[in-house]
C-alpha cells in the first residue's frame, strides 16, 4: 500500500511545485526513473541473489534509496496548497517565492486562495 500511495503522492507534489510548462515532463521523467529502477533491481537480483549471503546484499541495497528519500523529505518545503487550506497564506507565499518569480508567486498564491474559497463555498462533497 505504501508504494502505491507514495507513487501517486510524489507525482501530485511534483505537479503542484513545478511550473505548468514542466508538469508533464516531470511526470514522465518520474515514471521513466521508476521503470529504470525496476530494471536495475532485476539485474542486481539476477547477479547477486544466488550467491552465498547474496540476499543480505540485496536487502542492504534496498535500504539506500529508502534512507535517501527519508532524509531528503526533511528538506522539502510544505505544499503551498495545503498551507493556504490551513490558513497559512504568508508561509505559502514564502514557499512559492523560493520556486517562482515574485509576480508568479503572488498570482499563484491568489489563485490557490480563490480556488480554496470556492471549494469551501461549494461545501463538502456528498456521496
Amino acid at each position: 500500500m505504501s508504494i502505491g500511495l507514495l507513487s501517486s503522492v510524489i507525482v501530485l507534489y511534483q505537479s503542484e511545485m513545478a511550473p505548468a510548462s514542466m508538469r508533464g515532463a516531470l511526470g514522465t521523467l518520474y515514471q521513466l526513473g521508476i521503470t529504470f529502477g525496476i530494471l536495475i533491481a532485476a539485474y542486481i537480483d539476477m547477479c547477486v541473489v544466488d550467491k552465498k549471503e547474496g540476499w543480505r546484499f540485496v536487502m542492504a541495497i534496498i535500504c539506500v534509496p529508502a534512507v535517501l528519500l527519508l532524509v531528503g523529505m526533511i528538506f522539502l518545503p510544505r505544499s503551498p496548497r495545503w498551507l493556504v487550506q490551513v490558513g497559512r497564506r504568508k508561509e505559502a507565499l514564502k514557499v512559492l517565492l523560493t520556486i517562482r518569480s515574485e509576480e508568479e508567486a503572488i498570482q499563484e498564491e491568489l489563485e490557490i486562495y480563490q480556488e480554496n474559497e470556492k471549494a469551501k463555498a461549494d461545501g463538502e462533497p456528498a456521496w
